[in-house]
């Protein structure tokens, strides 16, 4: 399989509805897997790159690293049925109570929620974790939070100076969803449908060794 252009993408993300940045689950294709290595980072509208906030943007799928350390997208109309999965059903603070998250997670989660929309230069800031030897504590707090879905990644901030990193923008879910998007969304207060639903969606377009690792990961078995 391979792609050379944006809507291809955006179409590949809505087959397949869960769709890796770059090599994940087993069997299932990847944005890095599909287009040829010379269209990167051309900066051109054929740059992959460039893809990756603006399928956002354009409200077709949602971004973060939703399954350990790696990114991918996940398509809008699925996104508000696996929010719930990831978050096991439950809120920042009953989860942080009930010793399923760090300190440095809630708290970084309640300064993006009040913020709305925060770069992660300013975020780093706000959260106080500045200082070198907490670098660490600040990229574990923000994978935290995209594993359990509680924020998304929606853009990417320009660096102030010539040839420096843009830093990505987050937002929580929520605020994202409901606020940007201005979705309306479903009832997910039965996890049991949802999960039926989610896994009657993937079962369509998923080998079976990738459903058995997305089954894992989201819990569809429970």
């Amino acid at each position: 399989m391979s792609i050379s252009t944006y809507p291809e993408f955006v179409k590949l993300v809505g087959q397949y509805k869960i769709f890796p940045f770059s090599d994940l689950i087993p069997e299932h294709p990847s944005l890095t897997s599909v287009v040829p290595s010379d269209n990167w980072h051309t900066d051109t509208e054929l740059d992959p790159w460039l893809w990756r906030v603006k399928i956002v943007k354009d409200e077709h799928a949602a971004y973060g690293k939703f399954f350990g350390s790696k990114l991918s997208f996940i398509h809008i109309d699925l996104f508000p049925y696996i929010q719930p999965l990831l978050t096991l059903g439950k809120g920042v603070d009953e989860r942080y109570s009930s010793g399923l998250m760090s300190q440095h997670a809630k708290n970084i989660y309640h300064i993006i929620k009040e913020a709305g929309n925060i770069d992660s230069r300013l975020l780093r800031k706000e959260s106080q974790l500045t200082a070198k030897e907490q670098k660490k504590d600040y990229d574990r707090a923000l994978v935290e939070l995209q594993n359990f879905a509680d924020i998304v990644i929606t853009g990417a901030q320009e660096s102030d100076f010539e040839g420096g990193w843009s830093s990505m923008c987050f937002e929580s879910s929520d605020h994202w969803l409901r606020v940007t998007l201005g979705k309306e969304l479903p009832a997910t207060d039965d996890l049991a449908k949802v999960r039926a639903f989610v896994k009657a969606e993937l079962s369509e377009v998923c080998t079976e060794k990738a459903l058995k690792y997305l089954n894992k990961k989201l819990r569809l078995d429970e």
